[in-house]
């Protein structure tokens, strides 16, 4: 199966089996991918319909949900996709674990989390943990999804914002 690739350091990029993915029919279909491939768990889909469109009703958000999980999953060919890229059960849905996925965020923090967790005397004396800090010094290629917004909707901007954050001092702390 090809691989799914998302790039959220710097700006926002797609690509499957190597092909860019632009066809996005939204800016909210973007961060809902985004938001999936990041926090690597299921979600409620209430709780990602309130993220992405607050302040709509209840309904009206859930249908938006709906619309945009149609559009991401066409965009994907999720339909003939074996393993699919999106589980979706009726109350809940999550990128697929079992799917080949690639998201540059996720093998920072790893990365970074198995520099800390290896037995050293001193980090500066053990290559293998510059090598891992190299590579994800590599990986960071600008802020966490640099450029990208969702105007509407404070909660996803406010997730953004703290995560870009947070990654940004993690990069100044693999400088260091």
């Amino acid at each position: 199966m090809a691989e799914l690739q998302i790039v959220c350091f710097g700006e926002f990029q797609v690509t499957l089996a190597g092909r860019a993915l632009t066809g996005f029919p939204t800016d909210k279909a973007r961060a809902l991918l985004a938001y999936l491939a990041i926090e690597g768990r299921a979600h409620q889909r209430s709780e990602l319909a309130q993220l992405l469109w607050p302040g709509y009703s209840a309904e009206s958000a859930r249908h938006s949900l709906r619309q945009a999980l149609f559009q991401l999953r066409n965009l994907l060919g999720d339909a003939n996709a074996d393993p699919p890229w999106l589980l979706l059960a009726r109350q809940s849905l999550q990128l697929n674990p079992a799917a080949p996925l690639r998201v540059d965020v996720t093998i920072f923090t790893q990365l970074l989390a198995a520099a800390k967790a290896h037995a050293h005397a001193d980090l500066a004396t053990c290559a293998a943990c510059r090598d891992r800090l190299r590579e994800a010094a590599d990986l960071y290629q600008g802020d966490f999804l640099a450029g990208f917004t969702v105007a509407d909707s404070d909660p996803f901007e406010e997730w953004r914002r703290i995560l870009q954050e947070q990654l940004h001092i993690e990069m100044l702390d693999v400088l260091t």
